[in-house]
């Protein structure tokens, strides 16, 4: 597969993103439907239902129950990353601007005034088994995305009003959400502003943030709390070098899934890449050695848990080629399995005529309709980091 190729196929669908004003719908998005929302009232039982029961659909019902197409905080955040890491693989000028323009929409919807710093959150009201949280009400992971893209906007610009986004970011996460008991010298953060739920891959994207922006501004604070959330996730890998979801996991139907191994794995190397540590890094080669062997089929396909292959979804597509891109900086060997893993995702999940990624792959059909922020964006931002490291590599 040429790197120019792939050029094309991103640039493609970005454009088909941006004809749509970046708005779609996303995966949990149910009660974006007046319909569902009138039905469905305070019942707990019914708002799981209709979030759940959309999201596994094999055709997308969401015109029939009316549910509105909006610009998702977390794919504004991750199409701004796209654009900018295209910026630097390219050093076309259009694509800076889109994605510090994408950006500054997302400061316009901040819950800043409400909170201690900056923060956001889902487009949708969200209700699964531990919570229900409104739309627009922040969380850890959506804020921790769209920070990222604020770190990425001063790496590139080296405009303190982008540092002093993230630093403010900080002080949602360390002010605004709740602290959890998990013993001397760890710290954990709870997923959202009402829980007490403790998400493994929400402590390591923050620890991650934190370390990065300690590494920028030097703030002993950073690296502090930085340290003990790290050290909290560390504590909860598994003997066969992997990650449940949720501590305890049976807070948790979903055990080792494609994704969010994904993102415990990038998060300590963005971590070690600011404070290293030998033995956290020997964790590291060992997860991405579990996450290779039993998260992926013999032909490069997401499986959806290690015990589990199909659906083939597109986040886990995405996230594979965002993690071993990655990874290749301490093991060349892994852009080409990264490699591997876009061609499948090409062949199976892209629609050539439509520029547009569909959201699973089954074992008897294909979902073949697009999720703006689950398909779309997570895709962009992938082939956006391929893009960038293959590109360094080759030089």
């Amino acid at each position: 597969m040429k790197t120019d190729n792939v050029i094309d196929v991103c640039i493609r669908s970005l454009e088909w993103a941006c004809l749509r004003n970046y708005k779609g719908y996303s995966k949990f998005d149910a009660l974006n439907s007046p319909l569902l929302r009138a039905v469905s009232g305070k019942s707990r039982f019914l708002r799981s239902a209709f979030v759940f029961g959309m999201s596994r659909m094999p055709v997308n019902i969401r015109p029939l129950f009316f549910v509105q197409k909006k610009q998702n905080p977390k794919g504004l955040a991750l199409f701004a990353r796209a654009y900018l890491n295209l910026y630097r693989a390219t050093g076309n000028g259009f694509f800076k601007d889109e994605g510090l323009r994408l950006l500054k929409i997302l400061l316009g919807i901040s819950k800043l005034n409400e909170y201690s710093g900056h923060c956001w959150g889902y487009d949708h009201p969200w209700q699964n088994i531990a919570f229900f949280i409104p739309p627009y009400e922040p969380n850890c992971v959506v804020t921790c995305a769209a920070a990222e893209g604020f770190l990425q906007a001063y790496e590139l610009t080296k405009k303190n009003e982008y540092l002093d986004v993230a630093e403010s970011v900080a002080n949602f996460i360390l002010k605004d959400l709740s602290q959890i008991d998990v013993g001397p010298g760890m710290r954990c953060c709870s997923y959202d502003l009402h829980s007490s739920w403790k998400v493994i891959n929400v402590n390591a994207f923050a620890s991650a943030f934190l370390a990065k922006l300690y590494l920028l501004t030097k703030k002993e604070e950073y690296k502090v709390s930085s340290q003990a959330m790290m050290r909290w996730v560390i504590s909860k890998k598994t003997y066969y070098h992997t990650w449940y979801y949720t501590d305890p996991p049976e807070a948790s139907r979903i055990t080792h899934d494609n994704y969010h191994t994904g993102f415990v794995l990038d998060s300590i190397q963005d971590y070690l890449e600011v404070l290293p540590n030998a033995e956290m890094k020997k964790i590291w080669h060992e997860g991405i050695d579990f996450y290779k062997s039993n998260l992926f089929t013999p032909d490069h396909a997401p499986k959806w848990m290690h015990d589990r292959t199909y659906p083939h979804d597109i986040h886990g597509s995405a996230q594979g080629i965002i993690t071993f891109s990655r990874a290749s900086a301490e093991n060349p060997l892994h852009i080409d399995f990264a490699k591997s893993i876009l061609k499948w995702t090409l062949l199976n999940l892209y629609s050539k005529t439509g520029g547009r990624f569909y959201y699973q792959k089954g074992r008897f059909w294909t979902k073949r309709f697009t999720l703006m922020r689950w398909s779309q964006a997570w895709m962009c931002y992938a082939m956006s980091c391929y893009l960038l490291i293959s590109r360094r590599s080759n030089e």
